[in-house]
């Protein structure tokens, strides 16, 4: 399906004329929330996504979940957007496939970086991507830190080599004798399980991945978990937006006034908490423009 947004642009007088002529027939009880975003209205917005959990697959059924395809469904609902055409691709193809007018938008995992926002528009942060501890069932060692992690040095983590979690790690201070490299996160967690480990450190998505996707029994997220934070005050986190084309500013703006809605309301962590997200993952009051400056 041809991505409906390359057309906008020769709807757009006739959109306006047709608001000024119900303006100028006379007063009216109301005009409905919906006609002002009536360009919009019935489409079908085409979207990039990867098919991985948890931000955008097809299930067992087909069925395309995930928590940013249902982040976007709530978000435009009440801009008269109900129908979209999901298309998997390879991650790295996403935005290229956007830039070439394929997609609509991309809602699937991508992070916000100031390099990519030189290309494209990201609606507001939506999800914070920060590392998390994996521990046996009931966290025997109440570990909710790093700093709980190094001040204890018979806690054995294990860390994936070369990893920027552990490498956060490291810089919040757990020395290196009390970290095991691992070649992936299947053997640092099979290291828990055998008791050659007490915990390890993987990303957000990553953890949520092998409870529900690998279905890894006796093993469970250390929350709340505070990891490291940066020179600058602020956690060592990436930050998830749905991702526009730089023509796609309006769409862009009323898609983040609904999604400071879902936020505003509880939605948005409900969305979260059925992905298996945590409050805490939530980016909060961190803005796409302090972080396309270099500053999130």
């Amino acid at each position: 399906m041809k991505p409906f947004l390359t057309g906008l642009a020769g709807t757009a007088t006739a959109v306006a004329l047709a608001l000024a002529a119900v303006t100028l027939a006379g007063p009216q009880s109301s005009v409905p929330a919906l006609a002002q975003s009536s360009e919009w209205a019935g489409k079908t917005l085409t979207v990039g996504i990867h098919n991985r959990t948890p931000w955008a697959y097809r299930d067992k059924d087909n069925n395309v979940v995930g928590i940013h395809p249902d982040v976007i469904r709530a978000a435009f609902a009440p801009l008269g957007i109900t129908k979209f055409d999901f298309v998997v691709s390879d991650f790295g193809a996403m935005i290229p496939g956007l830039l070439a007018n394929r997609f609509d938008i991309v809602a699937s995992g991508v992070a916000i970086t100031p390099a990519r926002c030189e290309q494209i528009l990201f609606g507001e942060p939506d999800v914070a991507v920060g590392d998390s501890l994996l521990v046996p069932k009931g966290n025997p060692l109440k570990l909710h830190s790093y700093e709980d992690i190094a001040k204890n040095p018979s806690v054995r983590l294990a860390g994936g080599r070369g990893s920027e979690n552990t490498k956060n790690a490291l810089a919040a201070g757990i020395p290196e004798s009390q970290i095991s490299l691992f070649p992936n996160n299947e053997a640092a967690v099979s290291a828990i399980l055998a008791g050659r480990a007490d915990v390890t450190t993987l990303s957000v998505p990553s953890a949520i991945g092998v409870i529900e996707e690998q279905k890894v029994a006796g093993i469970e997220r250390a929350l709340p978990f505070k990891g490291l934070i940066k020179s600058n005050g602020q956690p060592a986190r990436l930050y998830t937006g749905t991702v526009f084309p730089k023509t796609s500013a309006k769409l862009r703006d009323a898609y983040n006034a609904e999604l400071a809605k879902l936020r505003a309301d509880g939605r948005l962590v409900k969305i979260m908490e059925k992905y298996n997200f945590a409050a805490e993952d939530d980016a909060g009051s961190i803005t796409t423009a302090q972080i396309c400056s270099g500053n999130g």
